[in-house]
């Protein structure tokens, strides 16, 4: 039975798909802060929160048994991310679900802030008359600038298009190709604040966006420039913000995210800004965005806590559920073959998904459950573990193959496997000994030389010790006339037994490996 918390309101479909599941026990508090919410995490597998819960370092350290956290949203920043990476939580998000409802948001804010229709409408309340102060401009033929072109800035982007405005983008991870199809030019930072009668911005909050748009970036603007914020808050500097408002150095803003939310107890010096329109974080409060995430965030759940597939997540490979299905096999391949790797060369090793699980393989002997997925890699690095990873196209005799090298300061370790009908992975090939074996269970790895009598007497040995051969498969090296014998066994050997075949003739070397 696994145990799933919910502590931000979520749209009730999300919380009916996981109580479908008679193997979720699913509970929802929400508003725990603090000490509350560091007890009540205690002996949870999962958790779903929204923004208002915060997962600092100090819950997480202390949170018992904690597999997956899942945002039903897109940012991540009231989550200590690397604490959960180094505790081994996947953390997972909902990146599609209001990808439409924010990009809508943005654009109403930015037809607002051209029309100043709500400092109209504050106007009309008070009886007020005015149809002078409150002119606007056209969109037709000005410059947007955005910042930011993921799934929001993309379909922010898609619209502004729609309304004849020309679109400046800055993404540095979008291809030249790609923005030409949807109708951007890529522009730097600098150009985009230079030339743009509307600014807005679409980016996660890191360390590299904090305070993206200061003091020094807004004096680079146009004095008539209309700055949006729907993304997160902090990208922007509240206090530049705010200075370049009061002085009317720019023409208005739009903000709907705070660096503290709410920023009422913050002094936030955008709350008096004149030609400023605030809004408490709405990017994603309609209806179909909170039912969207919540489905996405709970399948997200569901399908990891299950079957161990990941989408979506922020600190870990995430894969489709078609892709998850292809790699199944190569994942457990691939832990199996470091397992193997491991328990031959012991613990002095200097050295996707799939490196993610060959290192997992490669730790678990040495340090039990405490390495998983999500930190086998940070678990690596802080080991001084160096990694290369390739990918060869180069024809040859598997339709798929995993080759894994592996070096100690003694000696390395050659490992081939493939896998049958995208169900049966098997090691082909070890050290340039050949065979097809399945590496799982009890395994007996015996090193001899490749002379008559040596497979016989083998087996007459174990079955003196009542224990029963499940598979027997050999690897020969002709030209040295060495030989390899991979036998798997029903049980784990007597230290005595595993003496007694090191002292067979022709015998050179025998190992006990155990491979979950």
């Amino acid at each position: 039975m696994f145990r799933i918390l919910v502590t931000d309101k979520l749209d009730a479909e999300g919380v009916e798909i996981l109580k479908r599941y008679k193997e979720f026990d699913v509970v929802e508090k929400e508003t725990l802060k603090g000490d509350a919410l560091i007890q009540e995490l205690r002996g949870y597998d999962a958790i779903i929160v929204r923004s208002e819960t915060k997962l600092t370092k100090e819950v997480l350290e202390a949170s018992e048994g904690l597999k997956i956290i899942a945002r039903a949203g897109v940012g991540v920043d009231n989550i200590d991310v690397p604490t959960a990476t180094k505790k081994g939580i996947v953390v997972v998000n909902a990146p599609s679900g209001n990808t439409i409802s924010t990009a809508e948001y943005t654009f109403a804010m930015m037809i607002a802030l051209a029309r100043k229709i709500p400092f109209a409408h504050a106007s009309m309340q008070q009886k007020v008359w005015d149809r002078k102060s409150f002119k606007g401009v056209e969109l037709l033929n000005k410059t947007l600038g955005v910042i930011g072109l993921g799934r929001i800035g993309t379909e922010v982007a898609k619209r502004a298009q729609a309304f004849g405005m020309k679109i400046l983008g800055y993404d540095p991870y979008l291809s030249e190709e790609m923005a030409t199809k949807l109708g951007i030019e890529l522009a730097s930072l600098e150009r985009i604040y230079k030339e743009s009668d509307f600014i807005t911005v679409h980016t996660p909050l890191t360390d590299a966006t904090r305070g993206l748009i200061g003091k020094k970036e807004i004096e680079m603007m146009k004095k008539s420039v209309r700055i949006i914020n729907c993304a997160r808050g902090g990208i922007i500097d509240e206090a530049a913000l705010a200075e370049a408002l009061k002085s009317g150095r720019i023409a208005g803003a739009a903000v709907d995210v705070y660096s503290k939310e709410p920023p009422f107890d913050s002094a936030n010096p955008l709350l008096d800004a004149p030609n400023c329109i605030l809004a408490p974080h709405l990017g994603a409060s309609t209806a179909e965005a909170q039912y969207n995430v919540a489905i996405e965030s709970a399948e997200a759940v569901a399908n990891f806590l299950l079957h161990g597939m990941i989408v979506n997540s922020v600190n870990m490979p995430s894969v489709s559920k078609e892709e998850f299905n292809r790699l199944k096999a190569f994942v457990q391949l691939a832990e199996r073959l470091g397992s193997v790797a491991a328990q031959i060369l012991g613990n002095s090793v200097s050295i996707c998904l799939l490196t993610r699980s060959f290192l997992k393989g490669l730790f678990m002997p040495f340090l039990g459950d405490t390495v998983n997925y999500v930190n086998s890699l940070p678990t690596a690095q802080a080991r001084g573990v160096k990694l290369e990873e390739t990918i060869d196209d180069t024809p040859c005799e598997y339709t798929n193959l995993l080759k894994i090298i592996v070096k100690s300061d003694k000696e390395q370790l050659e490992l081939w496997g493939t896998v049958y009908a995208q169900v049966h992975g098997k090691m082909v090939n070890f050290n340039n000994y050949f065979f097809e074996a399945t590496p799982s269970g009890n395994m007996l790895l015996i090193a001899n030389d490749d002379v008559p009598g040596v497979v016989g007497r083998v087996g007459t040995i174990l079955g003196e010790k009542n224990i029963n051969i499940a598979s027997m498969h050999v690897g020969r090296k002709k030209e040295t006339r060495k030989a390899l014998i991979l036998v798997a066994i029903d049980q784990k050997p007597e230290a005595n037994v595993i003496e007694q075949l090191a002292k067979v003739p022709g015998v050179n070397k025998v190992k006990f490996l155990y491979v979950e």
